[in-house]
């Protein structure tokens, strides 16, 4: 597809992707390109942070497929798995201590776990879990006081695969998994400096996007990842879009300012009625009012027994006699 060739998300959806990449669509309020990512960037493998919000002390993990091995921080082989393999890690301090039924016991710096073979992908039980995950490719695996740090390198499109598989879930037409596909490649590509100090690219829950060991993407989710292969949408400015997307919107999603700092020309609050169909269109939670007007900290304002607030249209706040907070927050006091 040429630089200069645009398209509409919702054309997308109506038409389809395949007919919608062959043509050029001029758009009222505002214009996306979708280009291939080689064009702009790059980029093979993505790294992301396993579990960086979960305190672990213990990893199992063995191979699903392929052949692994684990390596130290000089690039030595130090075990070569067994088909029937599995081996501990566990955080001693600042290292890594590795042992095995067949013998193996050796405290590492860096334990890197490297599979071989056409899709290698390993196993993966943290802490005392029952349930296993499934991951492609490799891992590197060191310890800080007492805790595991583990970072999963993998293809771009394995991880943007996973990342619909668990953002979207079962069931979605082919053609909403290839615009998701495109989304979520976007958003990773446009934040992979987002944990550089943590020492990887990108985390694996909703601080970035979610990406799970326990859901394995289905033919449909690999088949449109692959069709999408590579593309990116990237803004009039020609910069990649800050692909942002949401569960559900309540029928109207709202201004970039209104959520975040900065205002960008194609995230404008607009009308979505699907939303109003779907799943969480709608809520309700009961919170006694001291508590509301305490987490607010309004302390001289009164709600009258009369007294309703309707948000028909997307406002930037809630507000109350002199009193007022941004609305992106009000959810974030209901929990």
């Amino acid at each position: 597809m040429r630089k200069d060739e645009t398209v509409h998300v919702s054309d997308v959806v109506k038409h389809g992707l395949s007919r919608t990449l062959q043509s050029m669509i001029r758009l009222q309020l505002l214009t996306i390109s979708i280009l291939l990512l080689s064009a702009i960037a790059g980029v093979a493998q993505i790294r992301i942070g396993l579990f960086p919000q979960n305190e672990v002390n213990r990893l199992l993990v063995s191979p699903a497929e392929g052949k692994y091995y684990l390596l130290n921080s000089t690039s030595d082989t130090i075990y070569r798995f067994r088909s029937d393999d599995a081996v501990s890690l566990t955080a001693n301090g600042n290292s890594v201590v590795a042992k095995s039924a067949y013998g193996l016991n050796d405290t590492l710096e860096i334990a890197f776990l490297i599979g071989s073979g056409n899709i290698p992908s390993f196993k993966t039980r943290v802490n005392d879990e029952k349930n296993d995950g499934i991951f492609y490719e490799s891992l590197q695996v060191t310890a800080k006081e007492n805790r595991l740090q583990l970072v999963n390198a993998v293809d771009v499109e394995r991880y943007v695969s996973r990342v619909v598989m668990a953002e979207v879930g079962y069931g979605a037409a082919d053609e909403y998994y290839k615009i998701q596909s495109i989304i979520c490649r976007t958003y990773a590509i446009r934040n992979l400096e987002r944990h550089a100090v943590d020492g990887f690219d990108v985390c694996d829950n909703m601080h970035c996007q979610v990406y799970s060991g326990q859901k394995h993407p289905t033919d449909e989710v690999v088949k449109a990842t692959a069709a999408t292969s590579g593309l990116v949408m990237l803004s009039k400015e020609n910069d990649l879009v800050l692909s942002a997307f949401h569960a559900n919107c309540g029928g109207q999603t709202a201004n970039s300012e209104d959520v975040w700092k900065e205002s960008r020309s194609y995230l404008k609050s607009v009308t979505d009625t699907f939303c109003l169909s779907s799943r969480s269109a709608s809520w309700e939670k009961s919170i006694p009012l001291n508590e509301f007007l305490n987490q607010l900290g309004w302390k001289d304002t009164t709600f009258s027994d009369s007294w309703k607030w309707d948000n028909e249209n997307r406002e930037r706040y809630f507000a109350l006699e002199n009193d007022s907070i941004q609305t992106a927050k009000m959810r974030q006091l209901f929990g």
